[in-house]
């Protein structure tokens, strides 16, 4: 009888947990659309708008040497804005993941960090350019835009190293730098909630995150998934 009430109490811990994944999943599905469609709208939209104004601005000559340079700085200030719309769009989801494909996407992730900070960066990812499944392919790229970001907030590193390899049915994704490292022991700030969203996000789809890093000898963050078929 004992033994009966366990299994029980087993199958019923496994069907809660099967539940909460499930509705976890369905959870990051919504942010994802939700993500698409404000991208969209930033783009569409507010982008053209900010484009067409600037082209007024840049068109119009006024009389005085005084109203010229004002209407100049006026154009300039919405080429910023126009700017940082679209890096805000191409953040919440970027198109070129659907077109260009994982790859391309995190390389051009990889570029503009190391372009932004002046450093080199190592890229080898054509493991990458096999098809995979779009949850999978698009939670590696979420780990790979919040360890990127993560390494231009905080590491001032010298050097980025961003690389991806197959080994039998296994991917592991590694972004690492050799910046600041910090203390994983320490009091969750920030970063550490990052590194927790990213933790959740490859359990949903069965992988698993490692990190490595102590102050002053730089980080390693590696995502690994089981791959099929």
């Amino acid at each position: 009888m004992r033994a009966g009430i366990a299994t029980g109490k087993d199958d019923k811990a496994r069907d809660d947990k099967a539940r909460r994944r499930k509705l976890a999943r369905h959870l990051v599905a919504v942010q994802e659309e939700q993500r698409l469609r404000l991208s969209r709208e930033l783009h569409d939209d507010l982008g053209q708008m900010l484009a067409s104004v600037a082209l007024e601005l840049h068109n119009i000559r006024a009389d005085s040497a005084e109203l010229d340079a004002r209407l100049a700085r006026a154009a300039q200030l919405i080429d910023q804005l126009s700017a940082r719309v679209h890096d805000a769009a191409w953040s919440l989801r970027p198109a070129d993941l659907e077109r260009l494909g994982l790859r391309t996407s995190i390389e051009d992730l990889a570029g503009m960090l190391c372009a932004q900070l002046g450093i080199p960066c190592d890229v080898d990812l054509e493991a990458l350019s096999r098809p995979l499944e779009p949850e999978i392919g698009l939670t590696l790229y979420r780990i790979a835009q919040e360890a990127l970001t993560n390494i231009g907030k905080h590491a001032k590193p010298s050097r980025v190293s961003v690389t991806a390899h197959i080994r039998g049915n296994r991917l592991r994704l590694a972004v690492e730098d050799n910046g600041h490292g910090f203390d994983a022991d320490v009091a969750p700030g920030s970063q550490h909630l990052g590194l927790a969203g990213m933790k959740e996000r490859l359990a949903l789809i069965g992988g698993e995150l490692t990190v490595e890093t102590a102050k002053g000898k730089g980080t390693a963050i590696y995502a690994d998934v089981l791959l099929t078929g």
